[in-house]
């Protein structure tokens, strides 16, 4: 599961040579004013990496427009990019207030599907609207499967976006969280393991709808869904770097890493009501389970017992206020939302479920991590991280005197504020990602081959 370790501490250069190399070419791709249609379904994110890799392409004087939910109209629009949405923010709230997507990783698959069903065709209809066949590039991340299918039908080079390496439920590279004991299985058992999960679980739930729709659409049915046909056989680009995944045997041949993903805050500052808490005493340790996630009321109960015992201070970072007490300590301040990359570089400790986005900003700030993983893409990020020397993880069902302990043994580790420190000037040496992302984007364009990109 773990990264390969180099002699130089653990980290792997940043970036490959292939990236590297291919600049010229997106630099020709780049004289063309490009017609780029993106999507993204899920939380901020899976959101607000693609909205920056837009506004990289919208500066490079391409044509971008953004499909997503209402939710997100003020950030994409934010960003000065057009926006078409696909899905109501009821629709939203109602899929992050759904319990059942975090119980377990079988029972999580079955209620994601219910919010994912509707999305898929809203998605393919809100594109539609757009779509040059034959021209546009399109992108989508991976729950964006209307993008697989439009180009399917019509032909157009399109990309899909992984932000995290459990994408590719790798044999070569199991992803921990799915099954105690993975990693110490051959790698053809752990295949064969996969496939049954696919055939019995995953596909029996998802190919029926997938396989209607596709017939509505005049497309052939698939077998599976899984492991191949959800990745674009054009690219895949991976949003973290090769030090925190490097790429497996098994990951599709046209997959590229380039580097965490987030939406920088620009000059957007802390919230004034934050700037008075973090003023008015030490640093406070941050608790966020992610701004997906409208059911973590035990989480924040723990929070608030771990810092009553330790006597620390604590900043409760989530939209969904309903999952607090009503009444908040006076060493507690509730945050509907900080810009994590600011925020981050004013505490000792961020407390988090382990998303990708915000284990990247993170590292970026040098700042040690407690990661409480919910879900299983969430447990494997959080081993990963962990294994890097970022942090400790640590059960979110776990009892307060648990939380307590390994909190306060996370905030006196020398060896972790190290490692730290040193993942922080990788991070800062490496180049931007969005960056990266748009020049791999811009040679999906036809003129640039128009066979798969090798």
């Amino acid at each position: 599961m773990m990264s390969k370790s180099p002699e130089n501490g653990g980290i792997l250069p940043f970036f490959n040579t292939e990236t590297e190399a291919m600049h010229p070419a997106t630099e020709r791709a780049a004289r063309r004013k490009l017609h780029i249609l993106i999507s993204s379904i899920g939380t901020h994110g899976h959101v607000h990496p693609l909205i920056a890799a837009g506004q990289e392409l919208m500066q490079r004087g391409h044509e971008v427009r953004f499909i997503t939910g209402e939710y997100f109209r003020e950030a994409v629009e934010r960003a000065g990019l057009a926006f078409t949405p696909m899905f109501s923010t009821a629709q939203y709230l109602a899929a992050v207030q759904d319990t059942k997507i975090w119980r377990s990783p079988w029972q999580g698959v079955r209620a994601s599907w219910r919010h994912l069903s509707p999305a898929m065709r809203q998605g393919y209809a809100a594109l539609l609207e757009h779509l040059r066949p034959g021209e546009s590039v399109l992108v989508g991340n991976s729950l964006a499967f209307w993008v697989r299918l439009a180009q399917e039908k019509f032909c157009n080079r399109a990309a899909t976006v992984h932000f995290s390496p459990i994408a590719f439920l790798s044999a070569d590279d199991p992803p921990a969280g799915i099954l105690p004991g993975l990693n110490h299985l051959p790698a053809w058992s752990i295949r064969t393991l996969f496939g049954l999960i696919e055939r019995t679980v995953t596909d029996p739930i998802i190919c029926p709808d997938v396989n209607a729709f596709r017939a509505s659409i005049g497309l052939a049915p698939i077998r599976s869904f899984g492991r191949r046909w959800q990745h674009s056989p054009d690219r895949v680009i991976c949003t973290f770097p090769e030090w925190f995944a490097a790429p497996a045997p098994d990951w599709p041949v046209n997959t590229v890493c380039t580097g965490f993903a987030a939406l920088p805050a620009g000059n957007q500052g802390l919230d004034p009501a934050l700037e008075v808490f973090l003023a008015a005493g030490p640093a406070p340790i941050v608790f966020t389970p992610g701004s997906g996630v409208g059911s973590a009321q035990l989480f924040f109960a723990r929070a608030l017992e771990t810092c009553q015992v330790l006597g620390r201070r604590a900043v409760l970072a989530t939209p969904f206020r309903a999952q607090l007490p009503e009444t908040l300590p006076d060493f507690a301040h509730h945050a509907a939302y900080a810009p994590y990359d600011v925020l981050s570089r004013r505490v000792p400790v961020f407390v988090h479920a382990g998303g990708i986005g915000t284990i990247g900003l993170l590292l970026a700030a040098g700042t040690k991590q407690l990661l409480t993983p919910f879900t299983a893409e969430q447990v494997d990020n959080a081993a990963r991280a962990a294994a890097l020397g970022a942090g400790l993880v640590l059960s979110p069902k776990a009892s307060a005197r648990q939380w307590a302990q390994t909190l306060s043994q996370l905030l006196e580790s020398a060896a972790i504020a190290q490692s730290c420190a040193r993942l922080a000037q990788t991070c800062a040496a490496a180049p931007r990602t969005e960056a990266l992302i748009a020049d791999w984007i811009e040679k999906l364009h036809p003129h640039n081959g128009g066979a798969p990109v090798a």
